[in-house]
């Protein structure tokens, strides 16, 4: 179940909606989905996967934030889930609705559409609502795959923005009925279906991280440098891993370092923001001012000293979809 104190969950019990029928339930009419499906377009060649989108990047981490549950993954960011539901190139359609609405919707190709995501928007491009097919996945332990629902007991997760009243997002339970084409031609038995629709209010505002994530000896001074609008991805300090849980204890590794040009920082931390690289940029422009700036195009390094001895920040890019990586590390004066 999805009950992290980041959110709200208003949830029909999954026990109680699989005796319900799903038409009572999801209160659904041949002629309701008609319309909607009638309503519903490709949008053709797309220059940019939805997940890949900054636009639409940015209106899942307003809505959203850096909160993290179990839903196409176990336990891991919100966001990353919902992006991930969203990032077939191919299967990007349109609904228009009557009142000016609008869903945009695609789907995660390497299930069939059995994981997908859609946006609500209002007619001035405002998102009001997002939907997530989703297994309520358990995170995987060891090699085990991920233990989820079965497709016939799939759960649609509604997201929506404070003081949202539940019935606003009804056109997101009829886009969870519209089966993608693969999915539509298993067996009847076997085809996926909604059984239970839970209704979850978002805190956006909360950080990414904790103030107990922070490695000790990172210097109280460079605090300022790490985005609460982030989550956390590593920390290190005295040489030796903090996090991942998995690593904690086994020597760090810099590439600086096993090149022999840097010594080991003595503590550091590496955030992750799905913000625009340029945003995160031009941020760090402000809050390291002062400091040394080289690199350009998906990598840059601020450089600069403060009462606590030397600093490093760098910005990593790997690719439009992973999210930028923001390292902060501090070398003290000895």
């Amino acid at each position: 179940m999805n009950t992290p104190g980041k959110i709200t969950v208003r949830m029909l019990s999954l026990c109680a909606a699989l005796c319900l029928p799903l038409a009572s339930m999801a209160q659904a009419t041949p002629a309701e989905d008609a319309a909607f499906v009638a309503a519903t377009v490709p949008v053709p060649s797309p220059p940019l996967r939805l997940s890949a989108h900054p636009e639409i990047r940015a209106d899942v981490l307003k809505l959203l934030g850096y909160a993290r549950g179990s839903y196409t993954q176990g336990n891991t960011l919100i966001a990353r889930q919902v992006l991930d539901s969203m990032q077939s190139l191919d299967d990007i359609t349109r609904t228009m609705l009557p009142d000016g609405r609008s869903v945009l919707a695609s789907i995660d190709a390497s299930t069939h559409g059995a994981w997908r995501a859609a946006m609500l928007f209002d007619p001035q491009r405002k998102l009001l609502a997002l939907g997530l097919v989703n297994g309520h996945c358990r995170a995987a332990i060891g090699d085990a795959a991920p233990a989820c629902l079965p497709s016939t007991h799939a759960v649609l997760t509604v997201f929506l923005p404070p003081g949202a009243e539940d019935e606003m997002a009804a056109p997101l339970l009829v886009w969870a009925r519209q089966l993608p084409a693969m999915l539509a031609q298993a067996a009847p038995e076997r085809r996926q279906s909604i059984a239970a629709v839970e209704y979850i209010t978002t805190r956006p505002g909360q950080p990414g991280w904790e103030a107990r994530d922070v490695p000790p000896g990172f210097p109280a001074s460079l605090r300022h440098l790490l985005l609460p609008n982030a989550e956390l991805s590593s920390s290190s300090s005295g040489g030796k891993l903090i996090a991942p849980e998995g690593l904690a204890g086994l020597p760090m590794r810099t590439q600086a370092a096993e090149a022999g040009d840097e010594p080991l920082p003595d503590a550091d931390i590496t955030l992750r923001s799905y913000a625009d690289f340029h945003w995160v940029l031009n941020t760090y422009a402000t809050l390291a001012k002062g400091a040394q700036v080289k690199g350009h195009d998906d990598k840059v390094v601020f450089t600069g000293n403060d009462a606590s001895g030397r600093y490093t920040v760098t910005l990593r890019e790997p690719d439009k979809d992973d999210g930028v990586f923001i390292t902060v590390a501090s070398w003290r004066e000895k």
